[in-house]
């Protein structure tokens, strides 16, 4: 379409809950993006642990694939056998997967309390880190690197607002419209104070927010 009195239509972020659900990986880019090797996933796959898409006969994985392979990682890491870590990960879906359908299917009054008891929590949590940052500030631990509390504040309220969200600095910061090496510094912050966890991939570091249970 062309024409000076056209009317400029401008961007909008990209959907990464859309690009995800439509990711698909050969084997060997799924081994490598979840840090395993091609053996070991082809040995899960052989049985039964791990579902791939079937693509025109060839082996490809999408996310929730992706997920269960690096949470198996996670828990071997951790020292468990491959029986234990598979009964881990299913068991940490599973607890995912049954608090968002308890979230769905609640009456509106119970999820306004839901979402209040969450509120209450998050301003405590945000409150605690406020504090600490201004006790860091005085101190000059952190010797410059503190992020400003906005900064904090909004990124505590993205994770609120998408948990279970996996996401590198570089999406967050784009999806907030923020300078990346700002929100570094605060991803950082809020991961040594256990908020978010940090999973470290091959080339690149993603981070997610899983609520706490009441």
């Amino acid at each position: 379409m062309a024409g000076a009195d056209k009317k400029r239509i401008g961007l909008r972020p990209v959907d990464i809950h859309d690009l995800v659900s439509r990711l698909r990986l050969g084997i060997g880019q799924a081994a490598s993006l979840c840090n395993v090797s091609i053996r070991q996933l082809s040995y899960w796959t052989d049985k039964g642990i791990i579902t791939p898409v079937d693509e025109e006969k060839n082996r490809c994985y999408d996310y929730t694939a992706l997920e269960k392979v690096a949470l198996i990682k996670q828990a071997l890491d951790q020292g468990f056998s491959l029986e234990g870590a598979v009964a881990e990960a299913d068991a940490f879906i599973r607890r995912r997967d049954q608090e968002r359908k308890r979230i769905d299917t609640m009456p509106d009054a119970e999820l306004e309390q839901y979402v209040l008891a969450q509120a209450n929590q998050l301003q405590g949590l945000a409150d605690k880190v406020r504090r600490e940052i201004r006790t860091f500030r005085v101190s000059g631990t952190l010797q410059g690197a503190a992020a400003s509390l906005s900064g904090v504040d909004r990124l505590i309220s993205f994770f609120e607002a998408n948990p279970y969200t996996v996401n590198t600095a570089r999406q967050i910061a784009i999806r907030l419209g923020r300078e990346m090496g700002e929100v570094e510094r605060e991803l950082q912050l809020l991961e040594q104070k256990h908020f978010i966890q940090k999973i470290s991939y091959p080339g690149s570091d993603v981070y997610r927010y899983i609520p706490q249970r009441r």
